[in-house]
């Protein structure tokens, strides 16, 4: 798979500085991979490499009594390359969980779990039928309100957009992945397909935004810094589902920026995207309500005789919303800052698995935890 590279612009009247990668080779890409650790626990990941960062998630399933397929849990990564070596802890950890020596097509080396043991992992990338492999495509720059003022505020904008390879064998496929990213990616229909050209464009007119708004404030001696930030990230892509995740990040003053979080789910075997309709039966928002409450009492250790908004939340009960996400164990629902709590509690994320919530979901829903029970 090859990874494209962000075209150099050189842009001499302007103070614009485009960083860009002459030569990715090896430090920018998203892999899917499957494998096994140790003998038999079969592994699928997905890892995404920035330069020296990486990040991700897999999810592990192993053969119990040699008859049976269970699913373990999908589980956050992140960690680094270091001098040719890649460590990654799961989210949450202090001790890395993986370490070894990771290209776009494999990965190879040991697995470690919280007692100290350690297992032999061997990754290597694959795409089967019902999954999309993708490039990443990168920019980040920055702008002076005023180039010529040493002390003028500074505009900043970085971009990871990741964006799916043309081959699938299903015709159509990839351009509707396409159309859905870049209408989420940039909150707008752009006309164009090519992925340089739709990065430089929001890039100007970032800056042009930032200018207009702030020329004023400047003059009369106040301005800000701005800073964007939108980064992707695969949450799921395998059994005919794409699961994205979308964060995004502003800072336009005050005092601090926001923070949004959101999710496309994709069904590969015709480019439509998963609703929540799709998935859940008719009247069962109430139950799935009370489901999600009794949740976040267990994750915030909220007793049931304690009303939530004591315990700091803006509702008594956890309505369904549509901003939700799947893996292999489960759905995911996501209430940004302010939704049910306040900014200082962050991003609200309640899962519930797929055994918890069976019974509500409709018969025909093409989930993984329900294909695999």
């Amino acid at each position: 798979m090859k990874i494209k590279q962000l075209t150099l612009f050189v842009l001499l009247l302007s103070s614009i500085t485009i960083m860009s990668q002459q030569s990715l080779n090896n430090e920018v890409f998203y892999s899917r991979f499957e494998g096994v650790i140790g003998s038999n626990i079969q592994v699928t990941a997905n890892i995404v490499r920035l330069f020296d960062k990486l990040s991700g998630n897999y999810q592990y399933k192993f053969i119990d009594e040699g008859t049976e397929m269970y699913y373990g849990k999908t589980i956050n990564l992140n960690g680094d390359v270091i001098g040719g070596n890649a460590n990654m802890k799961e989210m949450g950890q202090e001790t890395y969980t993986f370490a070894g020596k990771l290209s776009q097509a494999s990965f190879k080396g040991t697995w470690s779990t919280p007692d100290d043991k350690e297992l032999d992992i061997k990754l290597k990338e694959y795409y089967p039928h019902g999954t999309l492999p993708f490039n990443i495509f990168y920019l980040h720059s920055e702008d002076m309100l005023k180039p010529d003022n040493a002390k003028s505020p500074i505009a900043e904008i970085e971009l990871t957009l990741i964006f799916p390879e043309d081959n699938y064998f299903q015709k159509g496929i990839v351009d509707s992945v396409k159309h859905i990213i870049t209408k989420s990616f940039f909150s707008s229909d752009y006309c164009e397909n090519n992925p340089d050209s739709m990065l430089t464009h929001f890039e100007a007119e970032y800056f042009t935004n930032y200018k207009d708004q702030n020329t004023e404030w400047f003059a009369n001696g106040a301005s800000f810094n701005w800073q964007k930030i939108i980064t992707m990230s695969v949450i799921y892509n395998s059994n005919y589902l794409l699961c994205i995740e979308y964060l995004k990040y502003a800072y336009t003053g005050g005092a601090h920026g926001m923070t949004n979080i959101a999710y496309d789910i994709i069904k590969l075997n015709d480019g439509t995207i998963l609703t929540y309709d799709d998935i859940f039966k008719e009247g069962t928002e109430d139950t799935v309500s009370k489901i999600l409450t009794l949740q976040l009492r267990k994750d915030y250790n909220i007793p049931g005789d304690v009303p939530l908004n004591e315990a700091g939340f803006f509702v008594e009960a956890v309505e369904p919303n549509h901003n939700f996400y799947i893996n292999g164990n489960g759905i995911g629902f996501l209430y940004n800052s302010y939704a049910i709590a306040p900014y200082s509690y962050g991003q609200t994320n309640i899962f519930l698995e797929f055994s918890k919530i069976s019974g509500l979901l409709k018969r025909d829903t093409t989930l993984p935890g329900i294909n695999n029970k």
